[in-house]
């Protein structure tokens, strides 16, 4: 493997040393020195090191390193070593999202694991390596939603779980069963897994995984319908509770109670939950429980008719999602400057030939001192290698769990309100049309007529209004353009200053149709002064006086260009004037800037 292009200059090579692409090319280079003289260990620290790397996110790099412990492992003709060398490549894969060669390395595996001459007599490190390859194949296709072939693959995986004489290992593996088997669908056997994981948790000692397991049947006895053995339970957590530190056990038994609060309809018993879920500490780590927190939590409020706190918990999960995808886009920006790094790298080392044998030198020097790194860190990496798998399954469960949860209630959300509005407009909106109809067939005329077009037409706005955005559901115009505004400085950072006020009560008074318009003219009218006319300050009024309604946007910018051409976004908050019956008016003061002015008059 070359190393050469590092050193154009001396004080290059040193700062190039530091860098993380370097000191992965540095653990290779003395992987490929010292392989000849003992593989195993070799096997051993790549897979240490390619385990922590995909901890810590840096899934590239772990995969790198993935490889090279498998093209070692087939030199040594070793079977137990190639399963777990293409297992722990398939889980790397299957987190970039390379779910093909993920497949590819499981069924190289699966082809050593299901040959005779390996199952005649494995030892206890195989016995677990095929284990927790069936698991890994369970959860990737519970993932691509093939759900039968994952509870088969989850069910070999316990019956080799079986064999283990390791309690913490089978608690920890028929923990990530059972929670197959319950996103499945199969309650009685997740029951039955979690049942047996608990009973080896407490054998080994580890109440985390016994507090988890407790947790899972709780909420599995519910869901069957079991009040008894759900109590049960409930009850061995709450013993356990106060000597649980883990921060991860104590959100999964929150959770579980959370989700059957929710399905029993007791929102003040899910909201206390939902608390005690955002006061864990380390729960920042972990913003889409958040989220899930809060569009759990205005629905509760809202069914308890708290309609101030449900906007309020609205408004946290819409800045939270904002800061979630803000966080992904710089994650991403990340990864493609890492990406650019090693192209930068490859090009260096191809370019530099000359260079290599001084740099080979430092990259020895430096394999010297990480040998003795690495001998330490391989004490602790192999007590810790359980621990990061259990977590990682952990923490693959509980995601599925949670986007299994959102989607469902989305799904069912949709659903049904698209139900309830057929039923509105069958049952309401057709059948008084159908008698107006055969009225006016007859001829008949009069109150009745009247009666029926003007009880169409309510059933019309009404069901318009339950269309409306969920802004109008809990606040008034002028709190709505008053949070708008708010918005709009924040994203400015003090380069244009807006200024509001209103005058006038009772904004419930203004209908939904046409505060919604309102706004929408608002939002343009400040939009084109910040984004077009340069001004650095705008002012926005809003009066009411009995049925008067006007509205007035100016600003200190370059002005709207005089002519007979209009631009689009004059026409369109023209056409929104006309349909709420206003009239929109433009001045251009003398004083420069420009003054855009809306009146309109509240139907009674």
């Amino acid at each position: 493997m070359q190393h050469s292009g590092f050193c154009l200059t001396e004080s290059k090579v040193l700062i190039n040393l530091l860098r993380p692409l370097l000191v992965l090319a540095t653990v290779i280079c003395t992987v490929s020195l010292r392989a000849e003289e003992n593989p195993r260990l070799e096997i051993a620290r790549l897979k240490a090191a390619a385990d922590s790397l995909h901890s810590v996110g840096r899934t590239d790099s772990a995969l790198l390193l993935g490889a090279r412990a498998i093209e070692l492992a087939e030199k040594t003709a070793d079977p137990t070593l190639m399963v777990s060398t293409h297992s722990s490549q398939g889980v790397f894969l299957r987190s970039s999202g390379n779910i093909e060669e993920a497949l590819a390395n499981y069924d190289a595996a699966l082809a050593i694991v299901t040959s005779g001459q390996f199952r005649e007599n494995p030892d206890a490190e195989a016995i677990e390596e095929i284990a927790s390859l069936y698991i890994n194949l369970a959860v990737l296709n519970l993932d691509m939603a093939h759900k039968e072939d994952a509870v088969r693959n989850a069910a070999l995986a316990a019956d080799w779980c079986m064999k283990s004489t390791d309690p913490a290992f089978r608690s920890m593996l028929l923990g990530v069963v059972g929670s197959v088997m319950m996103s499945a669908g199969k309650f009685d056997d997740a029951l039955h897994y979690q049942t047996i994981s608990y009973d080896d948790a407490v054998e080994a000692g580890d109440q985390d995984a016994a507090f988890r397991s407790a947790a899972y049947n709780m909420l599995l006895a519910d869901r069957m319908g079991d009040k008894a053995v759900a109590g049960r339970w409930r009850g061995i957590c709450r013993e356990l509770l106060p000597k649980i530190a883990a921060m991860t056990a104590r959100l999964v038994y929150y959770q579980a109670e959370c989700s059957i609060c929710l399905k029993n309809g007791d929102n003040r018993g899910a909201l206390e939950y939902f608390d005690k879920i955002l006061a864990l500490d380390g729960i920042d780590a972990f913003p889409f429980v958040q989220l899930d927190c809060y569009n759990n939590m205005h629905l509760s409020y809202a069914a308890l008719g708290d309609y101030r706190q449900a906007y309020s918990t609205l408004l946290k999960s819409t800045e939270l999602r904002d800061t979630i995808y803000a966080r992904e886009k710089a994650e991403s920006l990340r990864d493609l400057t890492v990406r650019y790094e090693t192209k930068e790298a490859e090009l260096a080392l191809a370019l530099s030939e000359t260079s290599r044998a001084r740099t080979l030198a430092w990259l020895v020097a430096l394999g010297a001192v990480l040998i003795i790194v690495i001998a330490g860190f391989m004490i602790y990496a192999a007590r810790q290698r359980r621990r990061r798998l259990e977590r990682e399954m952990e923490f693959a469960s509980l995601r599925a769990d949670i986007g299994r949860k959102l989607t469902e209630q989305y799904v069912e959300g949709l659903e049904n309100e698209r139900q309830r509005m057929a039923r509105e407009l069958h049952d309401g909106v057709c059948n008084d049309l159908l008698a107006i109809q055969m009225n006016m067939k007859r001829g008949i005329s009069g109150e009745e007529t009247t009666r029926l077009i003007t009880a169409c037409r309510d059933s019309v706005r009404r069901i318009s209004h339950e269309l409306m955005p969920p802004e109008f559901a809990y606040a008034t115009l002028d709190e709505v353009i008053r949070y708008h505004i708010g918005k709009q400085m924040e994203a400015s950072a003090g380069k244009t200053e807006i200024e509001y006020s209103s005058t006038g009560t009772d904004w419930n008074a203004v209908p939904d149709d046409m505060a919604l318009e309102i706004y929408r003219i608002v939002q343009e009218s400040i939009g084109n002064a910040v984004r077009h006319s340069g001004a650095d300050r705008v002012t926005v009024s809003l009066d009411k006086h009995d049925r008067q309604l006007a509205v007035t946007v100016a600003d200190n910018g370059r002005g709207v260009p005089s002519g007979p051409r209009v631009s689009g976004g004059l026409q369109s908050m023209r056409r929104r004037a006309a349909a709420v019956g206003g009239h929109l008016s433009l001045e251009r003061p003398a004083s420069g800037g420009c003054e855009i002015r809306l009146t309109v008059t509240i139907p009674s």
